[in-house]
């Protein structure tokens, strides 16, 4: 057993009566080092070796591999005793268990939920006081990412790979209920019970282990977002008070990988306002030379950090820098298409610009999800404000960190 693993121990009430030593149970799991201590865990396929540090300067490591389950009684001396076992598995959506240890059982199904069960073992089968069992590897369903938007811009009811029901909600958590009955003269004695199960940082680090290396619907290209550590999973911290919307996540876990979306919002949202006081002592002029008003409207926060079921739902990107805490979408709070968006991310870009040498960052329009094109920086359809189209056409702004990867959003 690797020294880095540690021993969850569970402590159960006996029933019945007390004829034998009170004893532990002992869960031991797979999970990394950082899980085990939290009492957690995250299944990684054996097939597969996945980078964890998901930040800029994270330093490169593989997360270990897989090795089974273990939960332990105390030997059980007494010859009249049998002992069986049985795991619950809550959700159906994980599989089933494989069992190592060299005794049989039963899987039966119960509506959404999965049961196995040994036998009653006598004190002639060898280490019947320890059950050994491989987790199944939770999958992605379907096994290409599909996109978030249909052909004719529909949502796909489909997105969101594992969970297959919403969006905005958590996947199921990940709980295995361990069961041991001693038994003599088939009446029940005594019973321990454990249950080991996914807290919340772990729950999102699975599903970018079941997002790493699905295909990329239409485009081929692999999902390969390293998993976030356990440390750099943390609180929502609050927005810039000079910005509107949303929190800087979509999620609903309450954490999120925050690798500089803050620092992003809060300098974006200052260049909009250091602009706003430039352009009303300084009026942007129309081709006829008329002064535009200066919208006063302030920006809008529309997405943030995503975790990759949430990614998948709403993006394009496989690798969408969203998930990595490093991106953030910001709009302006006009009507679509109303002459003062295209002038609030006119203002917006140009402060920008005039920004990007103290300013590590990318940014590009988007209308759709799709980068405005350069011919659209070029031609203005509506001549008379002289902004281009790309300002009138343009539904968000993204910007992000550099990362040493293709930019996606």
């Amino acid at each position: 057993m690797p020294a880095t693993l540690a021993r969850l121990i569970y402590i159960a009430c006996a029933l019945g009566s007390a004829q034998l030593a009170a004893q532990q149970l002992k869960v031991t799991t797979s999970a990394d080092a950082d899980s085990n201590a939290a009492r957690s865990f995250i299944i990684v396929p054996s097939n597969q070796a996945i980078p964890h540090g998901i930040k800029h300067d994270a330093p490169s490591a593989t997360l270990a591999t897989q090795i089974p389950f273990i939960a332990e009684l105390e030997p059980v001396s007494a010859n009249n005793i049998m002992v069986q076992w049985q795991v619950t598995i809550p959700s159906k959506n994980y599989g089933e268990i494989e069992v190592i240890s060299k005794f049989n059982g039963n899987t039966s199904r119960e509506k959404n939920i999965i049961v196995w069960r040994s036998q009653p073992l006598a004190s002639t089968v060898p280490d019947r006081h320890k059950l050994i069992f491989r987790p199944a590897a939770p999958v992605h369903l379907p096994v290409i990412y599909r996109k978030g938007l249909g052909t004719n811009g529909e949502r796909h009811k489909y997105g969101g790979g594992t969970r297959l029901t919403d969006d905005s909600v958590f996947n199921p958590r990940l709980t295995y209920q361990i069961h041991v009955d001693l038994l003599q003269d088939a009446r029940v004695i005594e019973s321990y019970k454990a249950t080991i199960s996914m807290d919340d940082k772990d729950l999102i680090r699975q599903e970018y282990i079941n997002h790493y290396g699905i295909k990329r619907y239409g485009f081929g290209d692999d999902g390969n977002l390293p998993v976030p550590r356990r440390d750099e999973l943390t609180p929502t911290p609050d927005k810039p008070a000079n910005i509107l919307g949303n929190p800087l996540t979509e999620s609903a876990y309450g954490l999120l990988v925050n690798d500089g979306m803050l620092d992003l919002v809060q300098r974006v949202a200052d260049i909009y306002t250091q602009q706003q006081a430039y352009y009303r002592d300084n009026p942007l002029l129309d081709l006829n030379k008329k002064a535009i008003p200066v919208p006063q409207s302030k920006l809008w926060l529309s997405g943030g950090w995503r975790n990759p079921e949430r990614n998948e739902w709403f993006s394009n990107a496989a690798n969408g820098i969203h998930q990595r805490g490093g991106a953030v979408d910001i709009i302006a709070n006009e009507p679509p298409g109303d002459a003062n968006t295209a002038v609030v991310y006119w203002m917006l870009w140009n402060g920008l610009q005039q920004n990007k040498n103290n300013f590590n960052a990318y940014w590009q329009l988007e209308t759709r999800g799709r980068p405005m094109r350069t011919k659209e920086f070029i031609e203005d359809i509506e001549p008379v404000n002289g902004i281009p189209d790309a300002f009138d056409k343009a539904d968000h702004l993204h910007i992000n960190i550099p990362y040493n990867t293709t930019v996606e959003e």
